[in-house]
């Protein structure tokens, strides 16, 4: 089974580099990250990574 991670990290190979850099993807403690920045913390295993990951499931991106 993949973890939500791994599944983020195949999506986000996909994503074409304009919409990283610019399409917000989820809001943290009031905090906008884009794609780019969400992956910064998640590959980190951060805390807000894993509040990101957990936010993008329940939104059905995962």
């Amino acid at each position: 089974m993949i973890d939500k991670k791994d599944k983020y990290l195949r999506i986000f190979a996909n994503i074409p580099e304009k919409i990283r850099a610019e399409d917000v993807i989820a809001v943290i403690d009031d905090k906008p990250f884009t794609w780019n920045t969400a992956t910064i913390e998640i590959k980190n295993d951060s805390e807000l990574g894993k509040k990101i990951l957990i936010q993008l499931e329940k939104l059905g991106i995962l």
